[in-house]
């Protein structure tokens, strides 16, 4: 597909389009374990089989890059992923590179019936908040989206999204009208599961950025995103809707803000990522104004605006927001901007971009999903790990455990169970449950990582090797786990940095292949500067004098510590001169014939 006009110019402007990073899947170079290891797990008294919920039923299916748990009917829930693999191929086509390398898979989880949305909910006052269909989580390892397909409409005014105002930072009116948080005088709004999930799936996807991208840009793609059509011979992005049909759904910002007033773009800027207002899009008018602008400078105008969007971005990275950033860069103030976005609602004047298949051919269609029902263990890692990301401790204590006292030992179960036991400070059953997963070949850098720490934390109470120092044996124990982890999505750089201080620690010397292993780290995370300067020693040691210079210099480009960057100095200054570097000598001319 060839786009007719495209938008490449203007991510690359706004330093955006490098979200995503993955690791070489090179070897790990671990040495097996005997299949003949036995791991003695934890065991848990149970005293009443009754304390036991009793088992769910849930659907299962994998796509590639989630894991889906449904308990909706098959046929909502073919439709839905139906949608959501043709709104990948979209994105594809919009922002080629966005969706690359992924890591770990995303749990979907789709909440058909019995209430089970309201589990993973947050909570205010003991109770659950009303007004949320949807729900992102995530930390460095782990996401989860989840739905809600029960909900079929949200009450605006029951569910506070009308007061919400008084959320936004200071002065915006608590009526909503001056400003506004209902996006429109409807009080109830159908909700569109597909836009849900599209919007939930473009903040993961955003959320990636290093530094975070602003809530208010985030918030403005996604909705773009959401309204983006895949026909079978076309993908149209940043069309907006101009139909009247729908008085009660969730329409575009030119209609939605019509008759309402503006949120002032200081109060605007300043909405976190986690702020409920953020977090609830249904109804709010900091969304719709989020949409607008973005739609406004990207599409809008002859894109006169695109430059001046580009540089505000990446400015943001290293600036705070301020009225005058935002002036040189859009060349007026807030509030000339606002005058002429008012305008923008009334003439929308833009240009959308479209894309077009060959003549006939199609848009291939996506596979059917396989569902088959999930096993309790299944079911109670990807709701426990969902839980865990909201914040429920005790509900994800629960759902990890069940399906163990029932006798599930899935690898992937007792990964989770290890890590829960870490966090609460339990290191001999978190070794145990740890040690049991690795051995099952789990597919979870964090366990490979984790079982690696606890195993450093015990040979360096007792180093066995000369001069206090870690020997062969205790060293591979350490640097094994983390070269399997090493090989698995998401590359974490606390695996460099913590096989960077066990051989520094080491009696062993570094081999060759280990100090490619470490600058490798050192490349893919240039500003952890730890990883740097243990390379660097190591570089020293193995006579890698050119390697270790190498790391030294860019390191003191990077460091704004000054204490770090003394540091950097003082190895700077007790490296050798380089010898210079030999030119290769020309190849003899070809004889004359």
């Amino acid at each position: 597909m060839n786009p007719r006009r495209s938008v490449s110019c203007f991510w690359r402007a706004s330093a955006i389009a490098a979200l995503a990073f993955s690791a070489a899947g090179l070897s790990s170079g671990a040495e097996e374990k005997s299949k003949d290891v036995i791991v003695e797990l934890p065991k848990v008294v149970v005293t009443d089989s009754r304390d036991l919920p009793p088992p769910e039923s849930w659907r299962y299916a994998t796509i590639p890059g989630f894991e889906i748990l449904t308990n909706a009917s098959e046929r909502e829930t073919q439709q839905l992923l139906r949608e959501f693999q043709l709104f990948g191929i979209g994105v594809d086509a919009v922002w080629k590179g966005l969706q690359e390398k992924r890591g770990a898979p995303i749990a979907l989880i789709l909440c058909g019936k019995g209430g089970k949305f309201d589990a993973f909910v947050p909570r205010k006052d003991n109770q659950v908040e009303t007004g949320r269909v949807s729900l992102f989580l995530k930390d460095r390892e782990q996401t989860a989206i989840i739905l809600d397909l029960e909900a079929k409409t949200v009450n605006l005014s029951a569910s506070g999204v009308t007061a919400q105002a008084a959320e936004v930072p200071a002065g915006v009116d608590d009526a909503g009208e001056a400003t506004g948080t209902a996006a429109g005088p409807a009080s109830a709004f159908e909700v569109n599961h597909y836009q849900q999930l599209f919007r939930e799936y473009l903040r993961f996807l955003l959320s990636r950025s290093e530094p975070r991208l602003p809530a208010w840009f985030e918030e403005g793609l996604s909705q773009l995103f959401m309204g983006m059509k895949v026909d079978p011979t076309r993908i149209a992005f940043g069309k907006l809707d101009d139909s009247n049909e729908a008085t009660g759904g969730d329409t575009d910002f030119h209609q939605a803000l019509q008759q309402r007033g503006f949120i002032p773009l200081d109060q605007f800027f300043a909405v976190p990522h986690d702020s409920p207002v953020a977090s609830r899009p249904l109804g709010n008018a900091w969304a719709k104004q989020a949409q607008g602008l973005v739609h406004l400078w990207i599409f809008g105008e002859g894109r006169r605006y695109g430059k001046g969007l580009g540089m505000f971005l990446i400015r943001l990275q290293r600036e705070p927001v301020s009225e005058k950033l935002f002036e040189e860069c859009f060349k007026m103030k807030y509030k000339d901007m606002l005058t002429v976005f008012r305008g923008y609602l009334s003439f929308t004047n833009y240009q959308s971009l479209e894309w077009r298949v060959p003549k006939g051919e199609k848009i291939p269609e996506p596979a059917p999903l396989v569902l088959r029902e999930a096993t309790q263990s299944e079911i109670g890692r990807i709701k426990g790990d969902a839980l865990r990301l909201a914040g429920f401790a005790d509900a994800a204590h629960t759902a990890f455990s069940t399906p163990y006292i029932r006798g599930e030992r899935d690898p992937r179960l007792l990964a989770a169970l290890g890590l829960e036991e870490l966090a609460a400070g339990r290191d001999d059953r978190a070794s145990k449950f740890l040690e049991a997963a690795v051995e099952g070949k789990v597919e979870r850098p964090r366990a490979y990582l984790e079982l690696a720490r606890l195993q450093s934390k015990k040979h360096l109470a007792k180093p066995a090797g000369t001069g206090g120092l870690l020997d062969a044996a205790q060293t591979r124990d350490i640097v094994a786990p983390l070269l399997a982890a090493r090989s698995q999505p998401p590359a974490l750089p606390e695996i460099y940095e913590l096989m960077a201080d066990t051989l520094v620690r080491s009696a062993d010397t570094s081999s060759r292949e280990t100090l490619m292993i470490l600058l490798e780290g050192a490349n893919l995370f240039p500003r952890r500067l730890g990883i740097a300067y243990q390379t660097a020693v190591l570089c020293i040691r193995a006579g890698e004098m050119r390697g270790a210079t190498g790391l030294v210099d860019r390191a003191l480009l990077i460091a704004t510590d000054e204490k770090i960057k003394a540091l950097f100095i003082e190895l700077k200054a007790s490296l050798p001169p380089l010898p210079p570097v030999t030119p290769a000598a020309a190849p003899p001319a070809p004889a004359k014939r």
